[in-house]
């Protein structure tokens, strides 16, 4: 097998499982870009800085990848998020904030991280979390792309009122 033959046998591997597939509103029910394939969630904005601890975990060789059929690696997380002094986000304001296509319908579940990291994998990305947040709450938000992909989102508040942020990693996890 060449090596244009493996990088295509990879690429059809790889596409949306239900690429093609219409609902009855003539979507697939998810943004797509130019090229057909799902948008991806919006974890970083312009002008709002990514904190020390985090930008240093995401960095961070085997520590920065989350376990699952992908192996993805952690990305950092800061998104302006006035928190009108209620702290994190429910999971339609989380949803809305990640521009997710269906915020209305995103199937999002908070978790808390002691039980999202039972087997203790995780602890440095949950405490550069922590570290940045300066002890306020941290969850993680568990949102559905499609069949089988999810991602999982460790998150806290850095600040408080208008100026605040949403900051933390997120990881995309296959699960089959």
């Amino acid at each position: 097998m060449s090596d244009q033959d493996y990088v295509a046998f990879l690429n059809k591997a790889n596409e949306d499982p239900s690429k093609g597939a219409t609902s009855s509103t003539g979507t697939t029910g998810a943004a797509t870009n130019n090229q057909g394939t799902r948008k991806k969630f919006r974890a970083t904005q312009e002008g709002v800085e990514v904190p020390g601890p985090i930008a240093k975990v995401c960095g961070k060789g085997d520590v920065s990848f989350y376990a699952s059929d992908a192996d993805e690696p952690f990305e950092a997380v800061a998104l302006r998020w006035d928190e009108g002094g209620k702290g994190l986000p429910d999971e339609e304001e989380f949803a809305a904030l990640i521009e997710h296509w269906d915020p209305k319908n995103a199937e999002v579940e908070i978790m808390d991280p002691v039980d999202w990291d039972r087997n203790g994998q995780y602890g440095e990305v949950v405490d550069a979390v922590t570290e940045a947040g300066q002890g306020n709450d941290v969850r993680v938000y568990r949102v559905v792309r499609d069949g089988v992909r999810v991602e999982y989102w460790v998150v806290t508040t850095e600040g408080k009122g208008k100026g605040a942020k949403l900051v933390g990693a997120k990881a995309l996890a296959v699960e089959s």
